[in-house]
């Protein structure tokens, strides 16, 4: 069965006047819903105590909308990380390493541009990477009974600014710098990471206020 609708001048025009206001409060309400469901994931990043770095991981988009679609998305560009504390993970060491590596702040900075699992910047190096920087070998050091380890650099001076440290070359022992080791990283077999997220009660949250925001648009155009 085929019906066929045809509508004539004023009829039409309404009817026409009323689809792109209804298109309108869509896009309208799709840009509110996203832009609450960006800023409610980083705030629960901020309350979990993972940083603004972590939190502004979350990024938006609102797509132009089209006669018969208004669309929006939101997403993290650290997926691994966020998973791991929205779902709770234990992570152990790979290739059957027994330790993970957990930097210090005294762990030079990598170059920008470096990428970790999960698509964030790795900003700090590895013990292989820290080595190579100083050219010499880390040392462990074990506490007899304790399931944790360290890795130390020997002979270093810290930086005349302040930040970081430097090879100890006789000039630098000269100028009335000591030597000493450093703490680079802890070494544990592993990380347990608790739930402290919770991405579905954010979207969940965001769709029940959904229609609201598209009626306020509505009664804004009409």
């Amino acid at each position: 069965m085929r019906i066929t609708l045809s509508l004539g001048g004023n009829a039409a025009a309404s009817l026409r006047r009323e689809a792109e206001s209804l298109i309108a409060a869509a896009a309208g309400g799709v840009a509110d819903a996203t832009a609450a469901l960006e800023q409610t994931l980083r705030g629960q990043v901020l309350a979990a105590g993972l940083g603004p770095r972590l939190a502004n991981t979350w990024r938006s988009r609102v797509f132009p909308p089209t006669a018969t679609k208004a669309a929006g998305g939101v997403w993290t560009v650290a997926p691994l990380i966020i998973q791991g504390f929205d779902e709770g993970a234990t992570i152990v060491a790979r290739s059957g390493s027994r330790w993970l590596a957990i930097p210090t702040a005294n762990v030079p900075p990598r170059s920008w541009g470096s990428k970790a699992p999960g698509g964030h910047p790795r900003r700090l190096m590895t013990p292989m990477e820290v080595e190579a920087v100083f050219n010499r070998d880390l040392r462990m050091v074990q506490p007899p009974g304790r399931s944790v380890a360290y890795l130390l650099m020997d002979q270093l001076v810290a930086a005349r600014s302040g930040r970081g440290f430097r090879q100890a070359t006789v000039r630098r022992l000269a100028q009335g710098r000591s030597a000493q080791p450093v703490l680079m990283f802890v070494l544990v077999p592993q990380v347990t990471l608790s739930k402290r997220l919770d991405i579905a009660g954010a979207v969940a949250a965001v769709e029940v206020d959904f229609p609201g925001l598209i009626e306020s648009h509505y009664q804004e155009t009409t």
